[in-house]
């Protein structure tokens, strides 16, 4: 499903024509309402990248102490994993020791977007993000 979200090996002119177009209002569709990884950060489909849009397509950096709405999708997305292992505890918006706890053990198992296993150090960066398809 993530592969409708890419251009075409080459096609990447720097213009934002109908192919990203509809690639924005398919990564749009997928996190709206009714749908599974809208979470409580749902987006209107309407292929423009605002700053919602750009929220889920580039959070903000969390890790422990790290406070707010970049934290609150970071547990919802962890719960959607329903894996007791990846359970952030209460979806509260506070980076604590359980959250931290269930980001290593899923930095553990997974691999950045060039294959790389992540590294399990808790912080929720670039990569980490990409890997849970925020």
């Amino acid at each position: 499903m993530i592969e409708r979200y890419y251009l075409p090996l080459g096609t990447d002119d720097g213009i934002f024509g109908p192919v990203t177009r509809k690639a924005v209002r398919s990564y749009q569709t997928d996190r709206s309402v009714g749908h599974d990884w809208a979470f409580s950060f749902p987006l209107k489909v309407d292929g423009i990248v605002g700053p919602a849009t750009w929220f889920r397509l580039t959070p903000e950096t969390v890790k422990k102490g790290s406070k707010g709405s970049g934290v609150r999708l970071l547990q919802e997305i962890l719960k959607h994993y329903a894996d007791p292992q990846l359970d952030p505890g209460a979806v509260d918006g506070d980076f604590g020791p359980h959250t931290e706890a269930a980001v290593k053990v899923f930095q553990a198992s997974h691999v950045d977007f060039d294959g790389t296993p992540l590294k399990a150090d808790g912080i929720v960066g670039p990569k980490t993000w990409a890997a849970l398809w925020s």
